[in-house]
């Protein structure tokens, strides 16, 4: 949704509940309710030129009354998964229907064509467990007698075959869980996709203040992320790569390193085999050769989104978390991070902004840490790394109590 189209929800929102400390929109002719006025002449039907881009933008129907007042439904239209996420059905003058068409990027739609698209991913959100929002049906009446079958125009709903759910920048951490919930309750943890939005200042170096807040979205997926060099080699090579994974987590992974040792000689260019040789050694006990070989992954990938955070983990546990600026450039965003980048392995958000809120936790920024969390939580509350950030930020009293009588004396 565009800055225009954000703003003018929530000017209607403020004016409909009557707090902009403005007489709210006037309904201009009180006796034209939406059923009478539909059977009024068509004065425009419209939809957002990129709506099916974006995923979300107004979609409206107008209907010119005797007294040369514009009867107006609209619509906000999520054709990727929530449906119609707000509507009114307002009386306006010829200037307000002016200034409301020319806020937004409309192009001219059948009006048959509108109810179809319309009552389409109504139909499509509700079948997700998503009802419309509670003005729809009052806006809807405005269609009147207008037959959706007579568009002869096959609508699409979802992204790639599958709903995407965009986390709007209004969610809130308890809206968004919800609606991943229900979604993995219909469709299966692996049946959608999700978008998340975070607010993060883009942190041009530790001691520097902050940028304002800005927006980034990015794509979070439990998919196989493309790797180029990768996906070069033989596939016996990547089964064989692949199943180095759980030998390297293993307390004594002496096989899975010579393994990994003998893979690298062969394919030095593949950035996972030498993550792997890195948690070989640490495995083993042997943290100054891990430290080394972290160290040179980062030299030898310094895009490598694992590789950072390995050894960013590396400065957390030695007590050097000011250094976790400098690894990651100062950004602390994943979007700001690789902005040519439009999705990202859960794996690789989770690890990321683990890192994050513990980097900000221990600079005294509990805001900034506490927004890396809800992230977290949002994608996987009962992972591992998010349970650890929440002992970390939120721990128990019996935790704090210890922690704080280990201050206190060290020697205790």
């Amino acid at each position: 949704m565009t800055l225009d189209e954000q703003r003018w929800q929530k000017k209607l929102a403020r004016k409909r509940k009557g707090q902009s400390g403005k007489r709210p929109l006037p309904t201009r002719s009180g006796a034209n309710s939406a059923a009478s006025a539909a059977q009024r002449p068509i004065h425009a039907s419209v939809v957002a030129k990129s709506l099916f881009e974006k995923g979300i933008g107004m979609a409206a129907v107008a209907r010119a009354l005797p007294n040369g007042d514009v009867a107006l439904a609209a619509f906000l239209v999520d054709v990727y998964c929530l449906g119609v996420k707000d509507a009114f059905y307002r009386v306006v003058s010829p200037d307000q229907f002016a200034e409301f068409v020319h806020r937004f990027d409309f192009e001219d739609i059948h009006p048959s064509c509108l109810r179809k698209l319309v009552e389409g991913v109504v139909a499509y959100a509700r079948d997700l467990g998503f009802a419309p929002h509670p003005d729809y049906t009052g806006a809807a009446a405005l269609f009147g007698t207008t037959e959706a079958t007579a568009c002869p125009v096959r609508y699409t709903y979802g992204k790639e075959g599958k709903p995407l759910y965009v986390s709007g920048p209004d969610d809130t951490p308890a809206q968004s869980q919800r609606i991943l919930e229900a979604l993995t309750r219909r469709l299966g943890p692996k049946g959608f996709h999700f978008v998340t939005a975070v607010d993060t200042p883009e942190v041009i170096s530790a001691q520097e203040a902050s940028e304002p807040v800005t927006l980034y979205s990015y794509e979070i997926t439990e998919e196989p992320m493309p790797d180029a060099a990768f996906d070069r080699l033989p596939a016996e090579v990547q089964e064989r790569i692949n199943g180095l994974y759980e030998k390297v987590l293993k307390p004594r992974p002496r096989q899975a390193l010579a393994d990994v040792k003998e893979l690298i000689e062969q394919y030095p260019e593949i950035a996972q085999l030498h993550n792997y040789l890195y948690a070989a050694y640490f495995n083993m006990g042997e943290h100054a050769e891990a430290a080394r070989v972290m160290q040179d992954t980062v030299h030898r990938f310094p895009d490598y989104l694992f590789g950072r955070i390995a050894w960013a983990e590396e400065c957390l546990k030695r007590g050097e978390a000011a250094k976790i600026a400098e690894i990651f450039a100062g950004k602390f965003d994943l979007k700001l991070l690789y902005p040519d980048r439009v999705r990202f392995h859960i794996s690789e958000v989770l690890g990321f902004h683990s890192i994050v809120a513990r980097y900000f936790h221990a600079q005294g920024d509990r805001d900034q840490a506490q927004r890396s969390y809800d992230l977290m939580c949002q994608v996987a509350p009962k992972h591992p790394s998010t349970q650890l950030v929440r002992r970390i930020l939120h721990p128990s009293r019996l935790a704090s109590w210890l922690r704080d009588k280990l201050r206190r004396n060290p020697s205790a």
